[in-house]
């Protein structure tokens, strides 16, 4: 496996993107957030991609911001913090924005940006021994860059609490508010996992890319008239479109 991020995609366009350092507890610094928005890039522009799913080798998925790292830039000027600060916006918005269904998988810990990087994520699947912090307020800062995905995700009330407490909170409460979708035993997280991805992988890639459009863009849009003749514009367009009669004639033949 290569480190310190393996990126790998089997013939049905099924992609695997791996944190890879271990010893580090998968935790990022520059160099491998500018690895990982560089993979999601590329993969974002590969027309064979049909489904990524986002792991950390080892028993912790990610263990947030790499301390060492965040130390030396103590020093640094406004401007080289901000840059830092930008590189990670983007690597967020990006997986936030893939064309295609994302999945992460949580092992063990996910910490700070790590929890970001799951609320990014469409659909995240965790172990029971998945824990979640927002560890940011002990360390004297703030989860600024992360915090559009996790109040999306979890909602502003249950962000209240776990961004000014930064206590860890497991897998159960984390799908009782919203961030995780399915906990697994650690055993079966693996066949769970090939099952999800085979499930995203069975819907038709222009609907998928169209219906996270849709989400994004309704999710704040009150039933108004114009929201209802956008809504019905999109439907009548993506009916009739080559995937969409393919799909339909494929299924009535069944």
């Amino acid at each position: 496996m290569k480190e310190p991020l393996d990126v790998a995609m089997d013939k049905a366009g099924i992609a695997q993107v791996t944190i890879n350092r271990p010893a580090r507890a998968n935790a990022v610094d520059p160099a491998l957030a500018q690895s990982m928005l560089e993979a999601f890039e590329w993969l974002a522009n590969d027309p064979k991609l049909r489904v990524l799913v986002l792991l950390g080798n080892g028993r912790t998925f990610c263990a947030g911001l790499d301390l060492k790292a965040m130390a030396a830039k103590a020093a640094a000027s406004f401007e080289e913090n901000y840059q830092d600060a930008l590189l990670l916006t983007k690597l967020l918005h990006r997986l936030n924005t893939m064309p295609v269904p994302t999945l992460a998988v949580v092992p063990g810990a996910a910490i700070g940006l790590g929890v970001g990087l799951v609320a990014c994520c469409d659909v995240v699947l965790a172990s029971e021994l998945a824990t979640f912090r927002f560890s940011e307020v002990r360390l004297g800062i703030i989860p600024s860059v992360i915090s559009p995905y996790a109040i999306a995700a979890m909602g502003a009330r249950a962000c209240r609490r776990y961004f000014l407490s930064g206590e860890a909170f497991d897998a159960a409460e984390a799908m009782r508010l919203g961030l995780v979708h399915m906990v697994s035993d650690l055993d079966g997280l693996g066949a769970k996992a090939a099952q999800l991805a085979a499930e995203l992988h069975a819907g038709r890639r222009e609907a998928q890319r169209a219906a996270k459009t849709l989400i994004e863009d309704m999710r704040f849009a009150s039933p108004t008239e114009a929201v209802a003749q956008e809504t019905a514009r999109r439907l009548a367009e993506i009916r009739s479109s080559p995937e969409a009669q393919e799909a339909i004639a494929e299924f009535l033949k069944r």
